[in-house]
């Protein structure tokens, strides 16, 4: 098996960038440059306007994000569209997003009605709604420098905040805190005094520090430089427009090599390896806490909270004890499983044909979309009504095609996110690289297929991180751990059989 499919986090840097890196919504226009592991990467553009609407003054805000990445020998180009309208304190009334993420755009919108955002996303063959709660407190990705531009950040201080992330689709508690003044350098290499804060988030009630950031901020709350500790560390510096938009030169970050985790023991026959025992330790975090236990694999901690013996084992559809039935959202299509689409369920009766038995035809489909689909790094994250009429895509076009045939036949599906070990000479990596596949429910348990390396049980190298119906307004969340442990996890193989 040499066809290599693996997952890019280029999405979740989009999504990441927009929501700690949008530059001063106080200004009337600003632009920001965007680096990634030292290279340039794009930039960000915000612009305001004031309109009226029933005699009301209001401010119309845009924030566009350009990133360009190397995926192998390919590059491309990724933009979302920002936009709200906002009363001049700040708070959102109305809220549009576009993201191209393949040959489709995904829009979400909606507008505030009494204390609510109802989110509609649109963009596939299947709409998603979604009423969230949102009070007159809830600000835009830029909450934190628009607080610091009306009221500037003191030593010591704290300040909490809520603020909406774009493609994520969920509001955050963001809490800042106020530290010292030193001085900085800034990208045109000039140094200047500016405040330290620390941006801390949290999500349902967890702290988040994949959502976090260092924010380097002068006396007038602009923040004029902001560092990420993740993916290699990413930067942002306040700039010109010629700044922002200045080539880089030739293109270096490449999003497959660039996250590969890499490992000191080498999987010499990987695909066919069943059982592994490893040893997983994350920077500052306890891996028990973000990696999932299942009927696969099982997490035992170190006792130092940061270190954890994780035995993973192939596990077929009669393996290990049964579970309860899934909920209707793993079977119901939804605005990335399009399994209502008519090309998928004739894929679906294609791929098929006579089988009658739910795990039959669940390996029939896998089998069938490693057969007829052809790798292509162009696409970021095409639904699988999209998938089914073009045939190419990588590891996450795979899972959402044979999530969706399968549940057009009747079977329960949802998609897997996390770590595969690879050896590509094509690609020059070696590790554990980000991954995506799909699981079904079957003889009342979950039981994992990989369409992209034609595997109706999945070898021991995969290592999962969360798994998800993609059903929502929200179905990049489950995306989030790559971010969690990406540049902090070392994976290291203890036995293998």
């Amino acid at each position: 098996m040499n066809r290599i499919r693996l997952r890019r986090s280029s999405l979740l840097l989009m999504i990441l960038t927009t929501a700690l890196a949008v530059p001063a919504a106080h200004a009337e226009d600003a632009w920001d440059a965007v680096f990634l592991a030292g290279n340039k990467i794009g930039y960000i553009h915000t612009f305001i306007e004031k309109v009226t609407e029933k005699n009301r003054p209001l401010n119309r805000v845009r924030v566009d994000t350009v990133l360009s990445f190397r995926r192998g020998d390919d590059v491309v180009t990724q933009k979302m569209m920002y936009g709200t309208i906002e009363t001049p304190e700040g708070e959102v009334l109305r809220l549009d997003t576009r993201t191209l993420t393949s040959d489709n755009e995904i829009r979400v919108y909606g507008d505030v009605i009494k204390g609510q955002m109802r989110l509609i996303l649109e963009g596939t063959k299947q709409r998603q709604e979604q009423i969230v709660p949102w009070g007159p407190e809830v600000r835009g990705p830029y909450a934190a420098e628009q607080s610091m531009a009306k009221t500037p950040m003191t030593e010591g201080e704290s300040r909490t905040l809520k603020m909406y992330i774009p493609d994520l689709n969920r509001v955050v508690d963001i809490e800042l805190k106020g530290g010292p003044t030193s001085d900085i350098e800034l990208g045109d290499g000039m140094k200047r005094p500016l405040r330290k804060v620390e941006q801390i988030a949290t999500l349902d009630g967890k702290v988040r520090p994949e959502l976090g950031a260092t924010l380097w901020v002068d006396t007038a709350g602009q923040i004029l430089k902001q560092d990420v500790d993740l993916l290699g560390g990413m930067t942002t510096y306040r700039t010109t427009e010629e700044g922002a938009k200045a080539p880089g030169g030739r293109i270096k970050y490449d999003q497959i090599r660039g996250t590969i985790v890499k490992t000191s023991r080498e999987i010499p026959n990987p695909y066919q390896t069943t059982y592994i025992k490893y040893q997983v330790t994350l920077k500052d975090e306890d891996p028990t806490k973000i990696i999932p236990n299942d009927r696969r694999q099982t997490l035992t901690p170190s006792g130092d909270g940061k270190s954890a013996v994780m035995i993973i084992n192939t596990m077929g559809p009669n393996d290990g004890e049964a579970g309860s039935e899934p909920g209707p959202e793993f079977l119901r299509p939804n605005g990335v499983v399009t399994s209502a689409d008519a090309r998928v369920k004739r894929l679906a009766d294609r791929a098929v044909g006579n089988a009658a038995d739910p795990w039959e035809q669940a390996v029939r489909i896998n089998k069938w979309v490693f057969q007829n689909m052809r790798s292509n790094f162009a696409t970021t994250f095409a639904p699988a009504s999209e998938a089914a009429v073009n045939l190419t895509g990588d590891c996450t076009e795979h899972s959402v095609l044979a999530a969706a045939m399968s549940r057009a036949k009747g079977i329960p599906s949802r998609v897997a996110v996390g770590l595969i070990f690879v050896d590509s000479k094509e690609l020059k990596a070696k590790g554990f690289g980000f991954h995506m596949w799909h699981e079904v429910f079957v003889n009342n348990r979950w039981v994992a297929l990989d369409s992209s390396f034609d595997q109706s049980q999945v070898d021991a190298t995969h290592i999962k991180l969360s798994d998800s119906s993609l059903e929502g307004v929200s179905p990049f969340e489950s995306f989030l751990p790559i971010l969690r442990v990406q540049g902090k996890v070392t994976i290291e193989p203890l036995e293998l059989r």
